[in-house]
């Protein structure tokens, strides 16, 4: 659940729905009426950039809409209000901003470029989500077949688990400070890396049942994901009987959960070892879930208690960490 989107839309997130245009005109009437846009909301107007060229516009919204990811993400995360105009006006010698709809034509904009835009933007990545609320409809030329439909963008951009997030353009960190995205001085980024939260790999090995199974079960206990895991099981010596493995490659294989692929490296009579390696497919991430790889070992055959070693290599961005079982 979005933590901002319930910040600025607490209905929509208690019934479980999207933002409706009620609910925007209810913060546009907020902020007009003495409501703080503070730290955590920006309205941007980029109708231009989106609509006209949209092939080339994009690279353009990597920059002009990066930095302010960036900033939200390394402060204390934020909504970012498309079609959404802000003017400063002039009140008592002080300047006092006013919020009105520049809905955009909805049908012009894709918003699945959009998105792989934002997406590419920022590194590290960042969690946000986009919602596009429909405001109005008008006709082209008082045609019905003509209607067209403008509305407004919400970018909710979560507080970044892995601090300080750069704009990949121009490899510059950015902050909130006040209502504005501005450049964050050295100090504060050295202070952010001390905030970035690692992934903690860990793998359990539990022995149940006669004949015995053992599963291990691989789990993240650290606070940010564990992106292209890979784990590397030795076990010595080799489970075998009469030149025949216990344990192999097409055993495991089976009784996976499809979260990994594996790779095995049976021992042979000079190394007298048995090493399999389990690797996240591409694009999986755990966090924190467990993901389980079993494998099974015949009770019967380990009657004169012959200690088995293993030992478990896990590896991940940002984590590399080592573990030792024995068992019988």
């Amino acid at each position: 659940m979005s933590k901002i989107k319930e910040l600025f839309f607490k209905e929509a997130v208690q019934e479980n729905r999207l933002v409706s245009k009620s609910d925007v005109l209810m913060l546009l009437d907020y902020l007009n009426h003495g409501g703080d846009e503070g730290t955590q909301f920006d309205a941007k107007d980029i109708g231009k950039i989106l609509n006209n060229n949209q092939l080339i516009s994009l690279d353009k919204v990597k920059f002009e809409l990066g930095k302010h990811l960036s900033a939200f993400a390394n402060t204390s995360g934020g909504l970012l209000a498309l079609g959404i105009k802000e003017v400063k006006e002039q009140e008592e010698g002080k300047g006092k901003s006013k919020f009105s709809l520049n809905c955009y034509e909805i049908e012009k904009i894709n918003i699945q470029h959009l998105m792989q835009a934002l997406n590419t933007s920022i590194e590290p990545k960042i969690e946000f989500s986009v919602e596009v609320v429909p405001m109005e409809t008008s006709s082209n030329n008082n045609e019905d077949e003509n209607m067209v439909s403008k509305g407004v963008i919400l970018i909710f951009i979560e507080q970044g688990l892995a601090p300080p997030h750069q704009v990949v353009r121009n490899r510059t960190y950015y902050f909130r400070h006040g209502e504005s995205s501005v450049p964050a001085p050295h100090s504060l980024v050295m202070a952010l890396f001390s905030y970035r939260k690692e992934p903690n790999l860990q793998l359990n090995l539990i022995k149940y049942g006669r004949p015995s199974h053992y599963r291990m079960l691989i789990s993240n206990k650290g606070q940010a994901p564990a992106l292209h895991s890979h784990i590397i099981i030795n076990i010595y010596p080799r489970i075998i009987k009469e030149e025949k493995t216990l344990i192999n490659h097409q055993q495991i294989k089976n009784t996976t959960d499809g979260m990994w692929s594996i790779k095995c490296f049976l021992g042979n009579s000079k190394n007298n070892f048995m090493k399999f390696r389990f690797r996240a497919l591409p694009g999986q991430i755990i966090l924190p879930e467990v993901n389980e790889v079993l494998f099974d070992i015949p009770y019967t055959e380990f009657k004169n208690k012959t200690k088995i070693k293993m030992s478990a290599d896990l590896y991940c961005e940002g984590f590399a960490g080592h573990q030792d079982f024995e068992f019988f």
